[in-house]
Order: structure tokens, then sequence, then C-alpha cells
């Protein structure tokens, strides 16, 4: 009896971290704690990764997928005059801080 118990505690544990952490996962992104720009013409996702390569830890392929994610784009491409979200924090003195996907 005592062994069933034990299992039922250690499932229900192991069930709470779980949903726990899809919860948390699916969580969506505050837009406005990042960086909005406007693409220019030439812009493509690949070179904003690389433009702001500094203000951010993300791979260039990480970086592309968050934008596309976050600005829920139907593919990679981008067209200039549109607004999109960058995966760049944005700081009280309006400097780009670090930030992790």
């Amino acid at each position: 009896m005592k062994r069933m118990f034990a299992h039922y505690i250690i499932f229900s544990a192991l069930l709470f971290m779980v949903i726990g952490a899809f919860l948390y996962a699916n969580k969506p992104v505050e837009k406005d704690k990042y960086m909005e720009i406007t693409v220019a013409s030439g812009d493509t996702l690949w070179k904003l990764a690389k433009e702001y390569k500094e203000q951010h830890q993300l791979s260039t392929t990480e970086f592309i997928e968050w934008v596309v994610d976050v600005n829920h784009l139907s593919s990679q491409r981008i067209v200039a005059g549109e607004k999109i979200v960058i995966p760049v924090l944005k700081s009280k003195e309006n400097e780009s801080l670090v930030v992790r996907k």
C-alpha cells in the first residue's frame, strides 16, 4: 500500500512539472519589451541578425526563427516598410540589452 502511494506521489509531481513546463514554454512574448524596426529596402532577416548581433546572443538561425514566430510571418521573406519586432530588448536609456530565446 505504501509503495502504491509513493508511486502516486511521484507520478503527480512529474505530471505537475510537465504541465508547468508546457505552460511556461507557451507563454507569449511581450512585444512591447522588444525593439520594433521598419524594414528597409534590401533588408533580409539574415542581414538583420548580423546587423544586431552585438545586441543579442542568438545564432542567426535562432534570430530568424524568433522573428518569424513572434511576428507571425508566413515565411522568412520580409518587405520594405513592414514593421517587425526583433529579439533585442529595449532599455530605459534606449540602448539594446542582451536577450535569450
